[in-house]
């Protein structure tokens, strides 16, 4: 009976038939939640880009960046940088999930939107955040380990690298230019705009060399401007690892934090990895907090 619920869904979504494969757990929901949550789609994905689920409500924001990725999307139309209350109603939401997206808003924007998933929260529900480890970036950097920036070759190409408005085929610039545009972008000589400063070879070599590691990164991010942001939503002005994240969960009020891995969420439904955990699980990190 559940599956013919799901296929039905699914049609009334306008997909095709082969898509059902997409979402296998669909009957998991019926189990876990009530009629109530997956009629209204109280699980929320915040930075939801292309992601599609008949159960979840996407939370995302609209601009030119990523006007293709948000084609035919129905979402609540969010500016994570406004520092306002989410739309949602307290106590309200079962599960909260972020994949790469707080690398693209600032530190208090980020303190903001774990405030707010926390308050959105039902007791027990669940946040899952997914992002580029800053940890494992920085030990390819130092180990000279140019085939862990896979996407190099992807951003060489003059379709690409004109898509992200950067100078060069980011094959013909430094580790240290990679290293750096990966989480500072705004201050790397990648980067086409010429308004702030931008930070040599010689000057990062400098900072990781006086300064201790987190305080040299955030250096590098403290650099950048909100302003330039707004105009390249794409670009990333943050660092995040498993103990700033942990760090930051524990200042919202979330006591419940612990680390997980790819697939390997404490909820049933979020192991689908068809839509789950598929950015880039190379160079990520996985924390889960339950309230």
């Amino acid at each position: 009976m559940y599956k013919k619920i799901g296929v039905k869904i699914l049609k009334q979504l306008g997909m095709k038939k082969n898509q059902e494969n997409k979402f296998p757990y669909l009957e998991v929901y019926n189990e876990l939640f009530s009629a109530d949550s997956i009629r209204n789609k109280k699980f929320y994905n915040i930075g939801a880009g292309t992601f599609r689920h008949p159960n979840w409500t996407n939370v995302d924001y609209s601009t030119d960046w990523y006007s293709k990725s948000q084609e035919r999307s129905i979402f609540i139309n969010f500016d994570l940088q406004s520092l306002e209350k989410l739309p949602i109603d307290d106590n309200t939401a079962e599960i909260v999930y972020s994949s790469h997206t707080i690398e693209h808003i600032t530190d208090k924007a980020a303190q903001n939107l774990f405030n707010e998933v926390y308050r959105i929260l039902k007791k027990e529900g669940i946040l899952r955040i997914t992002a580029p480890n800053i940890d494992l970036d920085y030990r390819a950097f130092i180990n000279r380990d140019t085939s862990y920036y896979y996407w190099i070759d992807t951003y060489s190409s003059p379709r690409n690298y004109n898509r992200i408005k950067i100078r060069k085929p980011m094959n013909q610039a430094s580790l240290h230019q990679i290293f750096l545009y990966h989480f500072a972008a705004q201050v790397s000589e990648l980067h086409m705009d010429e308004t702030i400063p931008k930070i040599s070879d010689k000057e990062l070599e400098g900072l990781f060399a006086t300064l201790e590691y987190e305080e040299a990164l955030t250096h590098c991010t403290s650099r950048c401007s909100l302003d330039i942001q707004n105009k390249n939503p794409g670009n990333h002005i943050n660092w995040w690892n498993e103990k700033k994240t942990t760090q930051m969960l524990k200042k919202t009020g979330f006591e419940d934090i612990y680390s997980s891995r790819f697939g390997q969420s404490v909820s049933p439904v979020l192991r689908n990895t068809n839509i789950f955990d598929c950015t880039q699980p190379k160079i990520s990190f996985y924390i889960e907090a339950r309230k």
